[in-house]
């Protein structure tokens, strides 16, 4: 069922209050009354929506993940750099433009529950180059790729975009290209 308005303006407000207090101090140290005070709501209305902080949180995460730019028409990596290119332009604008929500949920909060979905969502989301792989080896590869551009992701969020979309993700791609340019034969597999 489709949200009203008034309910989706008075959760923007609880979760602009929740990532207000985040930016301030640990997940762990964030409850329901700072929430409601700063965000100006009972407590019965926080309770109408979520039934505890965590529950809000991830709902923050499920909107940002539901939003990540995805090409189900994609060809893999190696085959269109072009095509790929524009699509990791494409979510690394997202992330520039969601900078707040970044922060909070891939720095901020106290455990990688949210990166871990960020990598299925990506798993699932985006193509792999099978060519002259094992599916071990391609797995692994694809894996350290996504783990590497998150954390050079973390550290171009946090250094305040030193480079551009473009530039960042020229950087991403060729980084991915190399770490997934290694074959069976070369493992002796």
């Amino acid at each position: 069922m489709e949200e009203n308005r008034r309910v989706k303006l008075t959760k923007q407000l609880i979760k602009d209050a929740f990532l207000e207090l985040l930016e301030k101090r640990p997940l762990s140290k964030i409850n329901v009354t700072e929430i409601c005070r700063l965000a100006d709501v009972n407590r019965s209305t926080f309770y109408a929506y979520y039934n505890d902080v965590q529950e809000l949180l991830h709902e923050i995460e499920n909107d940002v993940l539901s939003q990540i730019p995805v090409s189900k028409q994609l060809p893999a990596m190696t085959t269109d750099n072009k095509e790929f290119l524009r699509l990791l332009e494409k979510l690394f604008s997202y992330v520039k433009q969601n900078e707040r929500l970044f922060k909070a949920l891939i720095i901020k909060t106290d455990s990688n529950a949210f990166t871990r979905k960020l990598v299925e969502t990506i798993l699932r989301s985006y193509p792999k180059d099978t060519a002259g792989k094992s599916e071990v080896i391609l797995n692994y590869g694809y894996i350290y790729a996504i783990y590497g551009a998150i954390g050079v992701l973390m550290e171009w969020i946090l250094t305040g975009f030193p480079v551009s979309e473009k530039v960042f993700a020229r950087i991403v791609l060729e980084m991915s290209i190399r770490a997934n340019d290694i074959t069976d034969k070369q493992l002796g597999l």
